[in-house]
């Protein structure tokens, strides 16, 4: 298992095909998205009707920020090539603006420090997302 220390937590990789870390990805998710649904007015973004099983079949590699010995965000993304997407970006709200997404996605790039592109997708009225990886080295893309 991969670990790193981030500012005041730990980053490890998540056994995502482990139905304790699913479940616990899958709660984490439904908190933070569900705060990005009413920002931008979207009730029916696809990670809120997310499963343990559609975690556990969607092939991204995740890892997760451990903070105060809970789950307190995570990230998951795919390669190909020479191109990473971002898949999933989540904080639960209890720990927002406390660093964990920008030291999920640093942690990220450091990884796939050989990549000529790492890609990550938001709705445009997401303003707290868009500054976020306007603030990283990510190409940002909006979905209107």
């Amino acid at each position: 298992m991969m670990k790193q220390k981030g500012k005041e937590g730990m980053i490890q990789e998540i056994n995502i095909e482990a139905d304790e870390w699913a479940e616990a990805v899958l709660l984490l998710q439904f908190r933070s998205y569900a705060v990005e649904a009413r920002l931008i007015g979207f009730p029916d973004l696809p990670p809120l009707q997310d499963t343990v099983a559609t975690l556990q079949q969607c092939g991204e590699r995740f890892y997760g920020y451990i903070k105060q010995g809970q789950l307190a965000g995570a990230i998951s993304y795919e390669r190909a090539e020479k191109t990473v997407h971002i898949c999933r970006l989540m904080v639960d709200p209890g720990f927002f603006r406390q660093g964990i997404a920008s030291a999920l996605i640093e942690f990220v790039c450091h990884q796939e420090r050989n990549a000529n592109e790492i890609i990550v997708m938001t709705g445009s009225a997401n303003i707290p997302a868009l500054r976020l990886y306007m603030n990283v080295t990510v190409s940002a893309k909006s979905n209107k």
